[in-house]
């Protein structure tokens, strides 16, 4: 048994007692070794980047793990921002680009995106989703560097990178500009109990309600903007108060692109 080293106390043991001083350790330490690693494949187009990414830790890859218990409380959240391409900083720029308009929504129960482009008559593009509710990386960043909502609370008017898109950012709705001054979420309440106190306020008028939404709609596509939805609330006097309508809001944004079908709406609460 060949004896390399002791720890202090047998050093001093040894050297008070019998006058022998212990040797220095007889054993080089041992050399880091830095094993080659597989630099991560890029995305294959298939699915999210994280689909992409557990097939290559998995031959069956695994379903991405969400935090439920912050989905729950913040999936009614979503902030959104009305927006247009900064032309100046696309590289290639189809000459009706300047006409699009889009509205970007940033949904804090998973810190997903999504975009949806509204129809605009003459302008030579059909409108809809431009990109379907996904995370987004950083632009020029690497995997797993997400977006957040501090990337789109910039000062307004600003320009942000999605998916190596510049867009700039020209408002925003006001649940959100609360939420910017504020810096707080609010509790959630009861749906049930606002469509009661609507109901209770206008009772038998379902029909003005209606033809104040189709006046709204002049291109009749039967849906109307959230802030529209907000005007509405105010000219009949609904007297709601913000969390109210924060939460009238999440729920009628069905397609969560910051539009609702007010049919379906007046016919729910009112009729």
């Amino acid at each position: 048994m060949f004896l390399y080293d002791c720890d202090s106390f047998t050093r001093e043991y040894y050297l008070h007692q019998y006058g022998v001083e212990q040797p220095a350790n007889q054993v080089e330490p041992e050399t880091h070794v830095e094993f080659p690693s597989m630099p991560l494949p890029p995305y294959n187009g298939f699915g999210s980047e994280h689909d992409s990414l557990a097939s290559y830790f998995n031959l069956i890859p695994k379903p991405r793990k969400y935090d439920r218990t912050k989905q729950a409380a913040l999936d009614s959240i979503i902030f959104r921002w009305k927006a247009k391409f900064d032309i100046e900083k696309m590289s290639m720029v189809n000459p009706d680009d300047h006409k699009r308009r889009f509205v970007i929504s940033y949904f804090m129960g998973d810190g997903s995106l999504s975009i949806y482009e509204p129809p605009i008559q003459n302008s030579g593009f059909v409108g809809g989703k431009f990109l379907e509710r996904q995370r987004v990386i950083r632009h020029k960043a690497k995997f797993g560097d997400w977006m957040t909502e501090q990337d789109l609370l910039i000062e307004l008017p600003g320009t942000v990178w999605i998916n190596n898109y510049p867009f700039s950012l020209l408002e925003t709705d006001k649940f959100t500009l609360r939420y910017i001054h504020k810096g707080k979420l609010d509790n959630i309440v009861s749906i049930d109990l606002i469509h009661q106190k609507m109901r209770n306020k206008v009772q038998g008028m379902s029909r003005e309600i209606m033809n104040v939404f189709r006046l709204i709609d002049e291109e009749q596509s039967g849906a109307v903007s959230l802030d529209d939805l907000v005007n509405v609330i105010r000219k009949f006097n609904f007297e709601l108060d913000e969390d109210e309508i924060i939460a009238l809001m999440g729920r009628w944004d069905q397609q969560k692109n910051g539009f609702i079908f007010y049919e379906d709406f007046v016919r729910t609460i009112f009729e």
